[in-house]
């Protein structure tokens, strides 16, 4: 320990007096190592420990997978059976969403909830904070009006009240008994902000083509997530007969969150990783540049009878210092990074992503940031120090060795290598992301997004009993904003293009060959007004809009998609075909084409990515309770809300209203995660090039300063300048190739693994390789222009006096 101690103080000495190099080095690890302590905060929180559920390795999500498509819900035949038969399973909990209207006290205010069978909170093995979570027998008829709250939601609407539990609380128009508060950590599923209980229904053994069910099961003790896998399998000659082309299998909890999220995450990390080595290559080249002036220092400490381990110890107790203050420079650059990537999120898109409200530094960031300094310490101060430790006292004292030798100049050249094809590699995946997400901006969204105010309301079954009371509300609600000041055209839809989500059904096709048992064909589907597509701005290509005559009573109806009508009607036209979107008693509902309209983006980022084929469905005839409102206006839309507010809370004043924006806000949000990622890898790419150009830059103009004695007898030989230029050049060329050429290789690769990211974009595009590997050449090249003007110049009568 005092020798430690005894380095540490001489190593705080050395740094000290070579201020100009610590300083350079330690900003350099800062960049690199708080990159990767913002990026690991992110992917902790939201991949490796999204939740702080006991023995979370345990815990598995269920899903059901058709051919292309792997996430379905459950059926309730497929619950019941993992409920009989739990196997390798100790317990399974069932949970449907349940978006509600909270009211009675304050603001109406529309929540999402999750009806939940009473094992729900045992599987997961989380109490409440307060009172208690459900009973056994809660769920079945005459005990289902209980409720749990979230903490959040009790903190927030309820003022954190202690006498909470007990009381009454209005849900979609019936009363509720709360029975507990969960713990201010406990958010499952998504946005969950109350668990009410349910049963399955008594004839759910029969009912396996109705998909309603998320469920989640806890293993048995020492079984792994393969053995349900197994399990589940057995299932499968059973489904195939009942419910063709369904399998349920399971996947870790933890992989609970969005597939093309996960992945950005992983892609992101990699790339921090990419900026960590550049740092890390950079600074050893710093490094051996300092070792070789300090040869003959450390030529007499080797004199004086200090070992070669003696010596390499000692100079990576200074690599760890740089490393643990270039650490505490990340640290810092991470909490001001943490903080604007989160500030960047709104929090009602946040709140959807599974522990979102995590992200932070904590002991384990920490631990993590330690960790790389570690391995940073061994990354760019191992080479350097066994490299000083060898020097020969006699060499260094007689300034033989000035220069370093070959090795250690293959070395520096070996690390300007690995520094350029670390950033080209990341110049690639920047770049393909760039153009991804130009991609995602230049297509045509096939609607005008501008001057749109859009706002989300929902209509409870005990005060619209009826379909008919829904429309007739629907009608009376459409019809009085469009009298509002500044007000071109409202409707009312489902679900609004590029937004947060879409309804997905299965598409059958009169007169088609029918596809082999157990494929499926799915379609994006969307129900609408009859003005939707005026006060979007979607064009009719053939037939006729929806009408008002177009209700319950009147032959079902549909419109297509252009890209759809053309899919599958190439050879004419497609108004007087017929589709189905649904079955009833096995036979399909018959739907008769009445038009086409314009294609319209569905989404750009993540499933159905770049898919134009879409169904439309008329609101009197598949009339919905949940509608987003469109209101078409003449200025600034924001300035409508509070009319719109106004005239709708004077219709029904316990009708909450959400998701009040522009429409440009809910495709900004919609771009949110691509946008993030393209930035972060601009950023991280422009770091790592600048670096490698200082790299490159360092080790020439070192070279040069080395080799001054060798330029001065060249040029007293009768050398030419353009001789120098080409020596010095040729000394970088052959760095910058090589990186240049294992990048290209890497490249292609992380271009590859990513692809489930890009859009519009092939992982493989030869010019933009190619363009990005040229720009690295001759950003190395300009790194090597003021050393060749040093070149130049050298006087040759000086160099040789010197020497």
């Amino acid at each position: 320990m005092d020798t430690f101690l005894q380095d540490m103080r001489y190593a705080v000495r050395g740094l000290v007096r070579d201020r100009a190099f610590t300083l350079v080095a330690v900003l350099t690890l800062a960049l690199g190592i708080g990159a990767n302590t913002v990026i690991f905060s992110f992917l902790d929180a939201l991949m490796l420990r999204p939740f702080d559920f006991p023995q979370l390795d345990r815990l598995i999500f269920l899903v059901e997978a058709t051919p292309g498509y792997a996430r379905n819900q459950l059926s309730a035949a497929v619950v019941d059976e993992l409920h009989r038969n739990p196997q390798s399973l100790e317990r399974v909990s069932a949970f449907q969403t349940w978006d509600l209207n909270l009211t009675g006290t304050n603001e109406p205010e529309r929540l999402v909830g999750y009806r939940v069978t009473s094992d729900f909170f045992g599987v997961l093995g989380v109490g409440a904070a307060q009172g208690r979570t459900l009973q056994p027998d809660e769920g079945e008829p005459g005990h289902e009006r209980v409720v749990v709250l979230s903490y959040a939601l009790w903190e927030r609407r309820f003022g954190a009240d202690p006498g909470m539990v007990g009381r009454s609380v209005t849900l979609d128009g019936e009363p509720y008994t709360v029975v507990g508060v969960m713990p201010s950590d406990f958010r499952f599923p998504k946005a969950a902000q109350l668990w009410v209980p349910t049963a399955l229904p008594a004839n759910a053994q029969t009912m396996w083509s109705e998909h309603s069910y998320q469920a989640v099961g806890r293993l048995k003790e020492g079984l792994s997530v393969q053995s349900a896998r197994s399990q589940l399998a057995l299932l499968e000659p059973r489904m195939a007969e009942l419910d063709p082309g369904h399998r349920v299998s399971a996947i870790p909890l933890r992989e609970y969150g969005d597939g093309p999220i996960r992945l950005m995450l992983w892609v992101l990390m990699a790339a921090t990783a990419l900026v960590l080595g550049v740092a890390c290559a950079n600074v050893a080249g710093m490094l051996l540049a300092r070792a070789a002036r300090r040869a003959q220092e450390m030529a007499i400490r080797g004199a004086l009878g200090a070992g070669q381990a003696r010596l390499t110890r000692q100079l990576l107790t200074e690599s760890l210092l740089l490393a643990l203050l270039g650490a505490g420079g990340g640290l810092l650059l991470a909490l001001w990074g943490i903080g604007l990537m989160r500030a960047g999120v709104p929090a009602d898109v946040g709140r959807f992503v599974p522990g979102w409200h995590k992200v932070g530094m904590d002991g384990r960031v920490l631990a993590f940031t330690l960790a790389a300094a570690v391995i940073a310490t061994l990354a760019f101060g191992l080479a350097p120090a066994l490299r000083a430790s060898k020097v020969q006292p006699a060499d260094a004292l007689r300034r033989e060795g000035r220069g370093g030798g070959a090795g250690r100049q293959r070395l520096r050249q070996m690390l300007v290598a690995a520094q350029l094809a670390f950033a080209l590699v990341l110049t690639v995946c920047a770049a393909l992301n760039a153009r991804s997400f130009g991609a995602m901006m230049e297509a045509p969204a096939g609607f005008d997004r501008e001057r749109l105010l859009t706002l989300k309301f929902g209509m409870n079954e005990q005060r619209y009993t009826d379909l008919a009371s829904v429309v007739r509300f629907q009608d009376e609600a459409l019809a009085k904003v469009a009298t509002l000041p500044g007000v071109q055209g409202v409707a009312a839809t489902n679900n609004l293009p590029l937004g947060p989500s879409w309804s997905r059904g299965t598409l059958q096709v009169e007169g088609e060959a029918p596809l082999a048992q157990g494929n499926v064909r799915y379609v994006f589907f969307q129900v609408v007004t009859e003005d939707y597509f005026r006060v979007m701005s979607i064009p009719l290509r053939e037939g006729n809009f929806f009408t008002p005559q177009d209700g319950p009573g009147a032959p079902p109806v549909v419109l297509l998609s252009q890209a759809l009508a053309q899919r599958h009607f190439p050879d004419g036209s497609a108004v007087g075909r017929r589709i189905s979107m649904n079955d009833v008693d096995g036979k399909p509902v018959w739907r008769t084409v009445t038009g086409v309209v314009g294609d319209v983006q569905v989404a750009t980022f993540g499933s159905g990515a770049g898919d134009f084929a879409a169904v439309y469905l008329p609101q009197r005839q598949e009339t919905t309770r949940d509608m987003y409102l469109a209101v078409r206006t003449a200025g600034d839309p924001t300035a409508l809300t509070p009319a719109v507010r106004r005239l709708l809370s004077e219709m029904d004043g316990e009708l909450p209203m959400t998701n009040v924006k522009p429409m440009t806000q809910v495709v900004s949000e919609t771009l949110l995660a691509p946008r993030l990622a393209v930035v972060l890898l601009l950023v991280f790419a422009g770091v790592a090039l600048a670096l490698s150009a200082v790299g490159v830059y360092g080790v020439i103009s070192y070279s040069v300063s080395q080799r001054t004695h060798e330029i001065g007898v060249r040029m007293a030989l009768g050398a030419k300048q353009s001789d120098v230029v080409w020596l010095v050049l040729r000394q970088g060329l052959q760095p910058t190739l090589i990186g240049v050429g294992l990048g290209l290789v890497g490249a292609i690769g992380a271009a590859r693994a990513m692809s489930g990211l890009l859009y519009g974009v092939s992982a493989f595009e030869p010019v933009l390789f190619a363009g990005m590997a040229l720009f690295l050449v001759i950003v190395a090249l300009l790194a090597t222009l003021i050393p060749v003007r040093h070149a130049i110049r050298v006087d040759p009568i000086i160099a040789l006096r010197d020497e």
